[in-house]
């Protein structure tokens, strides 16, 4: 990469370049061919081609830009129903994952995805900080709802900490969540970044249409290979070219020949003696990419074997520690439910191994919702240990409640109460018989017997099958 961007004028050989007749043609009356060149570009013979930071833009927007993963992660709404968000453009998104986990993710984030080569294909040597720790304070009073092991008719609680969450935290607290520890600047040790080339030599374009890059080959490859990248490149210095003509005369002061750039960047040469004939026009992008093209194969390198990989060294990356915190402060105040599985394991209140259990909706449901409700256990209700994971399978093969012991016809639904649409629930009432099934496939009546008090339940359980 470093021997493109250093191209200059008086380095460059074009042989099968749409530059090579003109430069001939130079050579014939002679005038020194890097002239010709930087002369065209409005340079000294001496100057680099594509400047740095042109050169860096162009990889950002292109190879950064297209790569898939580039999106910011934030709550789930209907105008972002995947919970992704655009970032800025040449920029990288930075999670508090990332940070805490010395952005060891980064090269595979970023690595092949797709068709997409990646962006990034190693990094190394990240220094964070020692000692960063986040701090969330919550009110876990959360008590566990009371259900019913069918198969042993044991009283069981299921953690209802989940379905708390949105009173978990006091979001008006200005401490309710902190972060130490945070240094300000990220060091990098070394991140190198590759760059596939074609298979092949694409030729430039030889046409204006169609508008406004011609008819190249090269701007219909993938743009993040080399080839793309570099007319890109070519396109925006051109871009920096006044329009302009360079004429070129004989000892005896006749004309030979006349370069021309138009506000297009269009390329026109005219021979004005017997020298020869010009080569055709084309912009002058179409010939800085064939220049490049050539270049990339100094020594003998085979097409297609010419991936660019570069490594930057040392690299510092700022970290606006408001920023980060207050981000994060927003994203999970507009979803709480991303912490429910974390405060479960800080409030594990689960005991035994219900098959369903007991709730009364909020009383600012409606009438017909209020009431006495059986909820069937869902795969996240299942008993976790210390480190988070199910206890036990999720083997239900009709889960819910049914009126008949065939588990023919169900009862419950999955309709929403209290935000909750996942569970099958039913309303029951003293008198009421219903059928239901373990997750060993023992099927048993369920009795509803009277109340004892406003929020308890009597039942009776008779396994049929």
């Amino acid at each position: 990469m470093r021997r493109l961007l250093n191209m200059t004028a008086d380095n460059v050989n074009l042989e099968g370049t749409k530059l090579e007749k003109m430069i001939g043609l130079a050579g014939s009356v002679g005038i020194p061919p890097a002239k010709v060149l930087a002369a065209l570009m409005c340079v000294q013979v001496s100057e680099r081609s594509i400047p740095f930071a042109l050169g860096a833009e162009v990889l950002l927007d292109l190879v950064l830009g297209s790569t898939p993963t580039p999106k910011r992660l934030g709550p789930v709404t209907k105008e972002h129903p995947d919970g992704q968000y655009p970032i800025a453009a040449r920029s990288l998104p930075i999670t508090m994952w990332d940070v805490v986990s010395d952005f060891k993710d980064l090269s595979e984030r970023f690595g092949p995805s797709g068709d997409h080569p990646g962006f990034i294909s190693k990094i190394e040597g990240i220094e964070v900080g020692s000692a960063m720790a986040l701090h969330i304070r919550a009110n876990l009073n959360a008590l566990p709802y009371k259900g019913i092991d069918l198969g042993s008719g044991y009283v069981a609680s299921v953690n209802s900490t989940s379905s708390q969450i949105d009173t978990l935290f006091d979001f008006d607290s200005p401490d309710w969540l902190t972060v130490t520890g945070l240094s300000d600047i990220v060091k990098i040790g070394a991140i190198t970044v590759t760059i596939v080339e074609h298979k092949t030599f694409v030729p430039g374009g030889d046409s204006k249409s169609p508008s406004p890059n011609g008819n190249s080959a090269i701007w219909d490859l993938p743009e993040w290979e080399f080839e793309h990248v570099l007319i890109e490149m070519a396109r925006r210095r051109t871009d920096t070219v006044d329009p302009h003509c360079d004429t070129y005369k004989l000892a005896t002061q006749v004309t030979a020949f006349e370069a021309c750039i138009d506000d297009t960047g269009w390329t026109t040469m005219e021979t004005f003696t017997d020298i020869g004939n010009p080569p055709p026009p084309a912009y002058f992008w179409d010939i800085l990419a064939e220049v490049a093209q050539v270049r990339l194969h100094d020594g003998g390198l085979a097409e297609g074997d010419g991936n660019v990989e570069f490594t930057l060294r040392d690299v510092e990356v700022s970290l606006d520690q408001e920023g980060i915190i207050a981000t994060v402060k927003e994203n999970i105040r507009a979803n709480p439910k991303a912490l429910a599985k974390l405060a479960e394991l800080l409030n594990n209140n689960a005991d035994g191994d219900a098959d369903f259990y007991y709730y009364r909706p909020d009383a600012s449901n409606p009438a017909d919702l209020q009431g006495d409700y059986l909820y069937f256990i869902t795969e996240d209700d299942l008993r976790t240990d210390a480190d988070g994971a199910p206890v036990r399978p999720y083997a239900y093969k009709h889960p819910g409640f049914f009126a008949d012991a065939g588990l023919t016809n169900k009862l419950s639904k999955t309709s929403k109460i209290d935000d909750d649409d996942t569970h099958e629930k039913l309303k029951v009432s003293p008198g009421q018989v219903i059928f239901a099934e373990d997750d060993a496939g023992h099927v048993y009546q369920v009795a509803v017997g009277d109340k004892p008090t406003r929020s308890a339940l009597s039942l009776t359980l008779t396994r049929v099958k």
